[in-house]
């Protein structure tokens, strides 16, 4: 190394620097000395490079551990200099460098990275290596390919504990718990050593099962099979009382939770325990237990104001997210979709549109249909149309979901906007989204509204012939509203004699209010006929007033007859 004045340092291969920063990197491999190396322009030896997989991965950058693997990969094909021959005699890839590398995959957005790995180590004979296998084996569990992970377990020449339980958890996240149980009794029937990871994969798939015999029997197991410092540990615990949960015996997994160990009660179980309660209905109880809770995350408040939610208690529950804000946690997908649910029940608009500031300026919802697709949903119930309309576009297209433009056409067509929402449809099908029965119930609506008949029988009729979806009752009512509306009472009447299934009471009622208001009196005492068969109770002039009223959205008028027809109905029970 040599320094001249007004120049920057120059390094050369194999000096003095260039081992320096290889001996640190085999002591400690750091993406310091990584960096120092790149910007040096020194080399970096194929076993130097295998380290640094790791603290890639750990700093969140699977695509540079991949990019680094692939240089390795590539420089192990070249002899080293003799300079740097000596210092790295490491043989690469090896089983270490290649479980790195498909870890980066797993967290890869595609799946096609880990499918080379795959065919690599079918190539250099790593088929044997039981910590490659078992590294490939989990690959294919973290992109849902629960398939091919059987397939690849079947073939694997050699297996170990770690195998069973990556398969046996592929089941479980699979739904498929007879597959899990199989695998597990497999496992104990060869004589495998049962771990901790064992039965928490084995708790997970009584958990699905939701079956309480079941559960007590996998609690029993799971105390004889482990020793007592790991039956009491973190995640064995956590399984143990999400399993109870799960099978609704929230009292079980409270005393599951009061009886562990103090280093076990993590705020992970505390909030399983916390969210059966409010499962359960038992709000009290949760709040009362989230009192007591030493440390609050974001988990635990979002489960607690879900728990009000779900309970209809929609004023406790934005409250409590304002005292949530006020500690300082920021809300994540999960919660602003619970609290914007109680804004919807409670109509808190205001709270609504602070939420949608917040998300804008942190860009949670520009790639988040979920949260798009709960503003959309409160600001067309409100008439926010226009907005409702910027944040429908504010989401990229790849972004987009079929429930998102549900959300966007059924707001169209509560605010009148037929011809909008159906050409939001066809802009759904230029994006290859296939639509289904909530999809045609809104735009079947917007037609209704709007009165437009002929592309309401065009959308009727292309649901089954063009996109499979079989209309049921909602749709055939959708379509006798649109043609009660329009004022084809005979075609309304004549459509619900030709359903394949018997009209309700609903049906009818709309075509004997478009009787109503279109002064059809031939059919609306055709239609209170069929009413009267359906229920014997029924007096036409107490529905046909007050619907009439409804019907022209004149609802101050509507209640005073309704007010009017029961104080009537009291006064003759009291003569």
């Amino acid at each position: 190394m040599r320094r001249r004045p007004g120049r920057a340092i120059v390094a050369a291969p194999g000096g003095f620097l260039h081992l320096s920063l290889l001996a640190s990197l085999r002591r400690r491999p750091s993406l310091q000395a990584h960096a120092q190396l790149l910007l040096l322009g020194l080399p970096l030896p194929p076993a130097a490079a295998s380290r640094l997989l790791r603290p890639h991965l750990r700093s969140g950058h699977p695509l540079a551990s991949l990019r680094l693997f692939l240089r390795m990969i590539r420089g192990h094909q070249t002899s080293p200099t003799s300079a740097t021959a000596s210092q790295e005699q490491e043989t690469v890839p090896n089983s270490h460098s290649l479980s790195a590398a498909l870890s980066a995959c797993s967290r890869h957005e595609s799946p096609f990275p880990g499918f080379c790995i795959h065919a690599f180590l079918l190539k250099s004979g790593f088929t044997f290596d039981i910590f490659a296998a078992n590294s490939l084996l989990h690959f294919y569990t973290s992109f849902g390919l629960h398939s091919l992970a059987r397939k690849l377990f079947d073939e694997m020449p050699l297996r170990d504990t770690v195998s069973f339980n990556t398969l046996i958890d592929s089941y479980v996240q699979s739904g498929c718990i007879d597959g899990a149980f199989g695998v597990f009794r497999n496992m104990v029937k060869e004589g495998f050593q049962l771990d901790g990871w064992t039965i928490t994969a084995l708790l997970g798939a009584c958990a699905e099962l939701r079956n309480l015999m079941v559960a007590k029997a996998a609690h029993g197991f799971a105390r004889r099979a482990l020793r007592q410092k790991l039956f009491n540990s973190e995640e064995v615990v956590i399984g143990i009382v999400d399993m109870y949960v799960k099978c609704g015996a929230v009292q079980l997994a409270r005393n599951v939770f009061d009886l562990s160990e103090e280093k076990a009660k993590n705020v992970r179980v505390w909030s399983v325990v916390l969210s059966g309660y409010a499962r359960a209905g038992e709000i009290d109880k949760a709040q009362r237990l989230f009192n007591e809770m030493p440390n609050k995350d974001l988990v635990a408040w979002t489960v607690l104001i879900g728990g009000y939610v779900q309970a209809g208690r929609y004023n406790k529950a934005l409250q409590l997210f304002e005292e949530m804000e006020a500690t300082g946690l920021e809300a994540d997908e999960v919660t602003v979709v619970t609290v914007l649910s109680a804004c919807v029940q409670r109509g808190a608009i205001d709270l609504a549109k602070r939420l949608h500031c917040r998300v804008n300026q942190n860009g949670l919802i520009s790639k988040n249909a979920r949260v798009a697709t709960s503003f959309v949903h409160i600001y067309a119930k409100h008439g926010c149309i226009q907005t409702a309309m910027d944040v429908f576009r504010g989401i990229a297209d790849e972004f987009k979901t079929v429930e998102l433009f549900n959300a966007m056409i059924h707001g169209l067509a509560h605010n009148g906007y037929g011809e909008k929402a159906i050409s939001l449809f066809d802009e759904m099908e230029c994006l290859r989204l296939h639509p289904d029965e909530t999809t045609f119930v809104g735009v079947l609506r917007a037609c209704s509204r709007s009165c437009l008949v002929t592309q309401g029988y065009k959308m009727f009729n292309s649901m089954l012939d063009k996109y499979g979806v079989k209309p049921d009752i909602k749709h055939y009512g959708c379509m006798v509203d649109l043609l009660g509306r329009a004022g084809r009472l005979d075609g309304a009447y004549s459509f619900i004699q030709n359903m394949p299934f018997k009209a309700n009471h609903v049906i009818w009622s709309s075509l004997l209010t478009a009787c109503k208001i279109h002064g059809n009196n031939k059919i609306r005492k055709l239609v209170e006929n069929q009413i009267l068969a359906l229920d014997t109770t029924y007096k036409p002039e107490k529905l046909t007033l007050s619907g009439l009223f409804s019907d022209k959205k004149r609802k101050e008028v509507a209640a005073r007859v309704r007010k009017a027809i029961r104080q009537k109905s009291v006064q003759r029970h009291t003569r």
